[in-house]
């Protein structure tokens, strides 16, 4: 293999790995949401405010994966064509709607 093509799998490794992280984390936020929104306990109430970011975690990494596996297919190939960035534009707006949902849902709890 070509220097290049070990650079660019690396960085498709890279954003792959980010992908996971981002998914995690907001995952993350989301339980913590689920535990401690409604004063410790864990209600419909709670569930509810938590699931737009559960979803949207579990989201980003399915996305994260299938955009890394493609990346790796298009490298292998030698198709020289970018995954393309609507995919993260989407994503981008998707969590800001998500978060803004779990706040409107945590001042009805509230």
């Amino acid at each position: 293999m070509q220097d290049d093509t070990w650079r660019d799998h690396l960085a498709n490794e890279r954003t792959h790995l980010a992908w996971l992280r981002t998914g995690a984390a907001v995952l993350v936020v989301g339980l913590a949401v689920m535990r401690f929104a409604d004063d410790g306990e864990v209600s419909v109430g709670s569930l509810v405010a938590a699931l737009p970011l559960m979803i949207c975690g579990l989201a980003a990494v399915m996305y994260g994966t299938h955009r890394y596996r493609r990346a790796y297919r298009r490298l292998t190939s030698g198709d020289p064509r970018p995954p393309g960035t609507l995919g993260p534009s989407v994503a981008a707006v998707v969590l800001v709607l998500a978060f803004a949902a779990t706040a409107v849902m945590l001042a009805v709890l509230g």
